[in-house]
């Protein structure tokens, strides 16, 4: 294969993922509006649409596209690739039971932290814990504390690809001052999101290791400033996150 037709290929493939992404965020949508979003010729779209629709990836109900099964089959290979993803999900359950705050549980996937599992029992589901949402590491609780138990080389790596976007006032955008925190991290075994990533929102997170030593993912908890009011002190909670991942840590090398 042509340089050119390997470039025309990543491109159109560039462009159908780019599709899937906007009919996730209009929870459907017609080929107009989808054209319209990305400022494309609809028949360029339809394209793309009538292929991934003989896929399953996406579904056709009227005139409206929306997301297919094969994503969800998709989806939950990953979720369910390794045992301790599996075992993941029985103890952010239960870290909710325990704390009653919003619970989750997140892998290092591309530079990203990945939501694999989320537990709130019948409050309402937020936008940015979802299900397989990518939130940037160094902004969040289970980031850092993933971030901390990573080579710094693949941290300096991490930063070079995805930046330090600040995403609110109090958001870390400078690396000696992350590298600082990542230190404090690993001295006392857990991370804070004191309003970092979304305003208002505060967090405590403990990274989950392997048997070999490699970090798998990590737990958090969420809510407001009134139940993390000391979270940079030793906290409660924290108690109970990281209590909570040594008994899954355990569970995990016994399996």
């Amino acid at each position: 294969m042509s340089r050119n037709n390997r470039s025309k290929t990543l491109q159109t493939t560039a462009t159908s993922a780019e599709i899937l992404k906007v009919l996730d965020s209009f929870d459907g949508a017609r080929v107009s509006e989808v054209a319209k979003q990305m400022e494309m010729p609809k028949s360029t779209v339809h394209g793309h649409l009538a292929t991934l629709k003989s896929k399953q990836f996406v579904i056709k109900r009227g005139d409206i596209y929306y997301l297919g099964p094969e994503l969800l089959r998709l989806g939950n290979q990953v979720r369910t690739r390794k045992e301790g993803f599996v075992l993941a999900r029985e103890f952010t359950e239960k870290l909710f039971e325990k704390v009653g705050l919003r619970t989750v549980f997140a892998v290092e996937m591309g530079g990203k932290a990945v939501f694999l599992h989320t537990a709130s029992g019948r409050k309402t589901g937020w936008t940015h814990e979802q299900l397989g949402n990518r939130l940037y590491l160094h902004s969040t609780a289970v980031g850092k504390a993933i971030l901390a138990e990573l080579p710094r080389s693949k941290v300096e790596q991490t930063l070079d690809e995805w930046g330090m976007p600040p995403k609110t006032e109090n958001t870390i955008t400078d690396r000696e001052e992350l590298f600082s925190e990542l230190d404090e991290v690993c001295e006392r075994g857990y991370a804070v999101n004191n309003a970092e990533n979304l305003r208002k929102l505060y967090g405590i997170g403990v990274a989950a290791t392997e048997q070999s030593g490699n970090v798998i993912g990590g737990f958090s908890i969420t809510g407001s400033k009134h139940a993390f009011s000391d979270s940079n002190k030793e906290h409660p909670l924290a108690n109970v996150v990281t209590e909570l991942v040594n008994e899954y840590e355990l569970e995990l090398a016994l399996t």
